[in-house]
């Protein structure tokens, strides 16, 4: 019986300790893609290691970056939620998985309505008022850019590692709000050279 409560304990330990691993190594690769943000990355898949060995999978990865760079602009905030996620499981003897499909990905992405205006030139804000909140925009995609035209309002946004698609444009308390979903794993989650487990 001790023994049982023993291993029972160490497995848990390991399996802590694993997740917190895979939380911070993939904030820490998004960080370093995006230089000056701050990442933040939740993993919801109990029992972590036993759900990996067995099928493969993570049940959701939540990942939280603010002060994101995109070229003209500073992005507030990046929400991304992945939703069951495959794994190649013949990676995971050697320590390392790479993420090879999901269900869905959920993102969002949100820019003060003054930094669009501030990045784009619009120094002169006569005939901007009707930006109010619930204010829906038109894409137009050309390639990796979207043209987003929000009443008066337009400019383009560049598909990124982070965000590789943009499915709607609104205003939302004085925010440009930018979502989409997403059948493919945004590259940005994938740790560097595919690790998802501590190394031997």
């Amino acid at each position: 019986m001790v023994f049982i409560l023993v291993a029972a304990a160490l497995i848990a330990v390991a399996d802590h300790f694993a997740l917190r691993w895979t939380e911070s190594t993939v904030a820490t690769r998004i960080e370093q893609r995006y230089p000056g943000s701050h990442a933040t990355v939740t993993v919801s898949s109990p029992p972590y290691l036993l759900r990996l060995a067995a099928f493969g999978t993570v049940e959701n990865i939540r990942a939280h970056v603010v002060d994101v760079p995109d070229g003209r602009l500073r992005l507030d905030t990046v929400d991304v939620t992945a939703r069951n996620v495959k794994i190649d499981r013949g990676q995971l003897l050697h320590g390392r998985a790479r993420l090879d499909s999901l269900s869905s990905a959920t993102i969002t992405a949100r820019v003060g309505l003054a930094e669009v205006l501030r990045a784009y030139g619009y120094g002169d804000l006569a005939g901007l008022g009707s930006l109010a909140s619930g204010v829906q925009g038109t894409l137009r995609t050309e390639g990796d850019a979207v043209q987003i035209t929000l009443g008066p309002l337009s400019f383009s946004f560049t598909h990124t590692s982070l965000i590789p698609c943009v499915g709607s444009a609104e205003i939302d308390a004085g925010e440009v709000v930018l979502s989409c979903t997403t059948h493919t794993v945004p590259p940005a989650l994938q740790a560097a050279g595919g690790t998802l487990l501590p190394s031997e």
